[in-house]
């Protein structure tokens, strides 16, 4: 199926048989494969990818059915959104992370965050620690497991990898020329940049090799001196201060 062919049969979705949208699926699973890639690496190992990709399926009809021809969005990119948002509304729906861990994530995030609206600083892995009641070894283990947590509510906020990054609002169909959705947008970037000059140097280029380098935790253990164990630790710690500052923002 050549380009133009199947932009027009994008825009024709609803008007063909089933056969043809059939094929039209077929030809899109690919994209659906590409969102599920990079979502499974974020995550745990034990994740389901035949549950993500079917998610992923459900996300791609129904940003075939819901697509407006009319605004001047690419199709492949308000898709991959929809196919996004899909597996993450099928995890949220299935709960698929124990409770165990849920409870180890918010009471982590409570921690840092007590501490450091009363310190008016970040906080110190020591302090954090003693404020757990944990040594610090115990801390570094609580801050791996809790990491695909995190992972998670980062990737409902839309703190997502390449095209995918903060852009989710500005492809959903009649926002594009929406002023205040652009402004709203405009404060969303702002914010989140906000966000980032107040995490430690380290952390901030964890973050930063990591969302915008798009490089995996081995390589940025690798430029840092580190495990790639310890490297997801600092990414755990950078994305719990963000998601404080950026819950108690919005």
């Amino acid at each position: 199926m050549v380009a133009k062919d199947k932009k027009s049969a994008v825009e024709a979705y609803k008007q063909v048989n089933e056969q043809d949208r059939e094929d039209l699926i077929k030809s899109y699973l690919p994209l659906v494969k590409r969102v599920v890639h990079r979502l499974a690496g974020r995550l745990p190992k034990d994740v389901d990818i035949r549950e993500m990709l079917n998610s992923g399926i459900i996300g791609l009809v129904d940003a075939l059915e819901k697509y407006d021809p009319k605004h001047e969005t690419n199709f492949a990119t308000y898709a991959q959104f929809r196919i996004r948002g899909a597996i993450l509304d099928s995890f949220r729906t299935q709960d698929w992370l124990p409770r165990s861990l849920r409870h180890k994530s918010h009471k982590i995030e409570l921690a840092y965050q007590r501490i450091e609206q009363k310190l008016g600083r970040p906080a110190t892995d020591e302090e954090v620690a003693q404020e757990l009641g944990l040594s610090l070894e115990d801390l570094q283990k609580l801050l791996s497991e809790v990491g695909s947590v995190v992972m998670l509510s980062f990737e409902e906020l839309g703190f997502g990898h390449g095209e995918e990054r903060f852009q989710a609002d500005e492809w959903m169909p009649g926002k594009s020329r929406d002023p205040l959705s652009k402004l709203l947008g405009s404060e969303k970037l702002s914010l989140i940049a906000r966000a980032l000059d107040r995490l430690p140097e380290k952390e901030r280029l964890v973050i930063s090799l990591y969302f915008y380098e798009e490089l995996n935790l081995k390589e940025i253990g690798e430029i840092l001196g580190v495990t790639e164990s310890r490297a997801s630790q600092v990414r755990s710690k950078a994305l719990i201060r963000l998601k404080n500052y950026l819950k108690h923002s919005f």
